[in-house]
């Protein structure tokens, strides 16, 4: 019981501290504005929570699938280089070469998440219409699951130990609460070096144009080398969500997916030319 009201005052903890550095942040951005927060911006951040705690188990599963992917990666008998190949790098360079694969691996599998069948599981997080620095806790658990298995494939490949990857984890998580803030910074001489939330704000922007663009979680270069690149400039006011934006409320996020799934087979058999009989 101790064990479960530390966890909860830690979190309570962490949550106030991420409030109170991202409202600084915002009114640094957009100055007293950041103060007022709509009824729907509320409701948003409710939701957004909730997710992570009950939306299938979204970070809690994202956490607890990393160990068990890692026996199954050495069950498996895939290569990891030897921890000689390590042991003269200083621990900066091997972090940087550890988040460089990791954003690489992940770039490709954010594109296939966009792709038509597992674009309803990736759906859940672009849903929000009032994007902020908690709208990176609104997941899908399938997505989750994806995601912790692009963590383990690239990290476990380069001999990361546990306690690596979990720390790969942490500042990924960090950096993805500070790129989904509703600010309006883009980077300066360094925007495109470092994905900033004028960025990734474009890549949630229920714009046309926008499709498909800036996949990259840290890095914006792999955008701009494989032409997925796209900032017109600031992003602030630019609307967020999906054509068909489910309700703002947990159960109908955790169900999305499989209605969208059950719509799209049931359109597939009906577009399938009847079999014919003998």
């Amino acid at each position: 019981m101790d064990g479960i009201v530390a966890s909860l005052a830690i979190e309570a903890t962490t949550y106030v501290v991420l409030m109170v550095v991202f409202t600084l942040f915002a009114f640094l951005s957009r100055g007293r504005d950041a103060f007022t927060w709509s009824p729907e911006l509320r409701q948003s951040a409710l939701t957004n929570v909730l997710m992570l705690h009950v939306g299938g188990l979204n970070g809690v599963l994202y956490l607890l699938t990393i160990a068990p992917l890692i026996a199954l990666y050495h069950r498996i008998g895939l290569p990891v280089l030897p921890e000689t190949a390590w042991t003269q790098v200083p621990f900066v360079v091997k972090a940087l070469v550890a988040l460089l694969v990791y954003d690489f691996t992940l770039y490709w599998v954010h594109r296939w998440l966009h792709t038509s069948w597992l674009w309803p599981a990736h759906a859940v997080h672009h849903s929000d219409t009032e994007l902020h620095f908690l709208s990176w806790s609104r997941g899908h658990f399938v997505e989750q699951f994806v995601i912790a298995a692009c963590l383990v494939l690239s990290s476990t490949w380069l001999g990361f130990g546990i306690r690596e990857i979990y720390g790969l984890a942490l500042l990924q998580g960090l950096h993805q609460y500070y790129v989904h803030a509703r600010l309006d910074w883009n980077h300066g001489f360094l925007r495109h070096v470092i994905v900033s939330p004028q960025l990734h704000r474009w890549h949630h922007a229920e714009v046309e144009e926008a499709y498909d663009k800036n996949f990259a979680s840290i890095f914006p270069f792999f955008d701009l080398m494989f032409g997925t690149y796209y900032n017109p400039g600031s992003s602030v006011a630019v609307p967020t969500g999906i054509g068909n934006n489910p309700d703002n409320n947990v159960i109908a996020l955790i169900l999305y997916p499989f209605r969208e799934w059950s719509r799209m087979l049931a359109e597939r058999k009906r577009a399938s030319p009847p079999a014919e009989t003998a």
